[in-house]
């Protein structure tokens, strides 16, 4: 298969669910010589990403929307993919003739979901507004007023609204108000509340713990009893060690047993991330997307020099830590021993650390080009640690494993 760069951004619903993810796609050079145009290059990269790496690993079982040129459409390319779990977004400015139009209205018919991404109201649109589930309004390129009397327009249709490039809670509640049920855009990265909030004495005193799992210097005892203190937290990391993930033959019924099994490393990484995962009133989204990351920079990693794997995963988890905690990252790592290369890249993205910080966000983002320039083969390192993640994350929040390969621990 041709080089190939694959993303995915949530779409959530009003209670921070995700609803589904957009799948975003680009081919390397030797995939735009399969056809003659490049629309048509696309094309094949979807379909030959959905072939060789699997609907299911990259989305897990949520529904999954993509993008679909004119040219896919009337090529009956669309049609390969699976009606159950896909949907197709349907640029508006790509030209709407009496074709086009029939050729949407016998995929619905065969029971696809259409999307009109990036919408404006245009006389041409309007006839596709009673054939689509559902209309994306780009909140930044609209701003509020605009998009006020656009959602005052649709809301007659029926159809479900969805508010992109939402990157701030105010903006995602103003969203909420205005009527949009779903959501995309990267506001669950970011605090609720940056000022006038000190953080919240629950989340301090997980802090606290996550402060004591980073000391290099902890022992195996002092581990496990800083461990064992907290019952909520003994019993989420047991359960999760005792899940599939880990695939052991043997249960483990102690911290103890973890520890000896284990090792420090290990358990400071899993135990570090128990305590992430337990944080109350955030979408499990926000962890998954930490462990993305940390899994990232640790494969990263290994074309740097220095670091430890251990120590890259972290940098990756605590990525999120200021959403986390809905405080000012600088205060939040303040009370953790990080040295000071990691606290330069978590708060200011500097150094070779901070590198790989910025490619794992440029690919969040889409923007490949800039990824592959920070951090060699940034495509194929964030595939192989956004399906590592999906397959990790389940047993955090007490959900079955998705089906296919057993991974191994990190």
């Amino acid at each position: 298969m041709a080089e190939v760069f694959v993303a995915r951004q949530p779409i959530f619903t009003r209670t921070l669910q995700v609803a589904g993810y957009e799948l975003l796609f680009r081919g390397g050079e030797a995939s735009r010589a399969l056809v003659a145009d490049p629309e048509g290059a696309t094309a094949s990269v979807v379909l030959n990403s959905f072939t060789e790496i699997g609907l299911e690993r990259l989305v897990g079982r949520s529904p999954a929307w993509v993008n679909v040129s004119r040219v896919f459409v009337l090529s009956g390319l669309a049609r390969t993919l699976p009606p159950s779990v896909v949907g197709l977004e349907i640029l508006e400015d790509e030209l709407l003739d009496e074709r086009f139009v029939h050729a949407l209205i016998d995929l619905k018919r065969q029971g696809y979901r259409l999307a009109l991404d990036d919408f404006a109201y245009t006389v041409s649109a309007e006839r596709l507004l009673a054939l689509v589930d559902v209309v994306k309004l780009d909140v930044l390129a609209m701003g509020r007023e605009r998009m006020s009397r656009e959602v005052a327009r649709l809301k007659p249709y029926g159809m479900s609204l969805l508010a992109e490039k939402v990157e701030t809670y105010e903006d995602h509640t103003w969203c909420v108000e205005q009527g949009c049920e779903l959501f995309q855009g990267f506001f669950f990265c970011r605090p609720e509340l940056l000022h006038d909030r000190g953080i919240e004495a629950n989340r301090a005193s997980m802090l606290e713990i996550v402060a004591d799992l980073q000391d290099p210097t902890i022992q195996l005892a002092q581990l496990e009893r800083k461990i064992s203190r907290d019952v909520a937290l003994s019993f989420r990391l047991l359960r999760y060690i005792n899940s599939a993930f880990f695939g052991l033959r043997f249960e483990i019924s102690s911290i103890g047993q973890a520890l000896a099994l284990l090792g420090v490393e290990n358990l400071r990484r899993w135990a570090t991330l128990t305590v992430l995962a337990s944080v109350d009133g955030k979408p499990p989204e926000l962890t998954v997307t930490a462990l993305i990351r940390a899994r990232f920079c640790e494969l990263a990693g290994e074309q740097l020099p220095g670091p430890r794997p251990g120590e890259l995963f972290t940098l990756g988890l605590f990525s999120v830590i200021d959403a986390l905690m809905d405080a000012p990252i600088e205060d939040v790592i303040a009370l953790i021993p990080f040295p000071a290369d990691m606290r330069d890249a978590l708060i200011s993205r500097v150094g070779d650390k901070g590198r790989l910080l910025e490619s794992v966000t440029a690919l969040e983002a889409g923007d490949f080009d800039r990824a592959q320039r920070l951090v060699f083969g940034a495509g194929d390192l964030y595939l192989e640690a956004l399906i590592w993640a999906n397959h990790a994350a389940g047993p955090l929040f007490g959900e079955s494993r998705p089906a296919g390969e057993r991974p191994r621990a990190a």
